[in-house]
């Protein structure tokens, strides 16, 4: 059992100290139960996630169906998120409107699809990027992080 073991190294010492882990696990199978708060390292060592809030486990799950339950995203910046949302409503596509110029899309979209569209609404599209999202903000809305700052 570990407890933060890459916090504080460098970055050296914190890929000296995952390889170590990995090769521990693969050719002696021994099970490292590891406690961090890391996620991002986290997410490049376990095979197995169990997230705990207040003191109780939320949810345990594999790696892979952590990453299925990451969703991804396609993150349009354009000049009217007032048009982008008039589209997605008529679409009946999933959301988020980020920022006053941003918005993410939880759907199977083109990017033609989502230009064209913006295009006959008159609103410029300045960039369209795929995301996924990230196991901290995957974390943060198990636990509703937002609200313990």
């Amino acid at each position: 059992m570990l407890d933060e073991p890459t916090n504080g190294l460098d970055p050296q010492g914190i890929i000296e100290m995952r390889e170590l882990l990995l090769k521990l696990n693969r050719e002696h199978q021994i099970t490292i139960l590891i406690s961090s708060h890391i996620l991002d390292e986290l997410s490049r060592l376990a095979t197995h996630f169990g997230i705990i809030d207040q003191g109780r486990m939320i949810r345990e799950l594999s790696a892979k169906e952590l990453e299925a339950s990451c969703r991804k995203c396609v993150r349009v910046e354009m000049s009217d998120t007032t048009a982008l949302s008039r589209v997605l409503d008529t679409m009946n596509l999933a959301y988020k409107i980020t920022s006053a110029t941003t918005a993410d899309v939880f759907a199977k979209i083109t990017a033609t699809q989502i230009v064209t569209a913006l295009m006959n609404e008159n609103c410029e599209v300045i960039s369209i990027q795929e995301q996924t999202e990230s196991l901290e903000h995957y974390f943060i809305s198990l636990t509703g992080g937002e609200n313990h700052a």
